[in-house]
């Protein structure tokens, strides 16, 4: 499978000032969408995103469905243990 490596991020895009998509993602409101899209799978979900992202080389995006993925854990986490299980 090829890589995308448009996102990428080195020192001189930064000092560039370009701005990406990531600059503007919130990996809070990702997870609300992921949780009405995918329901309970919306953990695997993310975990996959993340994982495809990482193996494919875009650092960027492994990070941000990382944090998906956190916000999504630690929610189903907090819904469990209010249901006393």
């Amino acid at each position: 499978m090829p890589g995308n490596y448009r996102d990428h991020i080195g020192t001189d895009a930064l000092e560039r000032g370009s701005l990406t998509l990531w600059d503007f993602a919130d990996p809070d409101e990702a997870a609300k969408t992921a949780l009405d899209i995918y329901g309970p799978d919306a953990v695997t979900a993310a975990a996959h995103c993340a994982l495809t992202a990482r193996f494919d080389g875009r650092e960027r995006d492994y990070r941000f469905w990382v944090a998906v993925f956190s916000q999504l854990k630690h929610a189903s986490l907090a819904s469990h243990l209010r249901r006393g299980h």
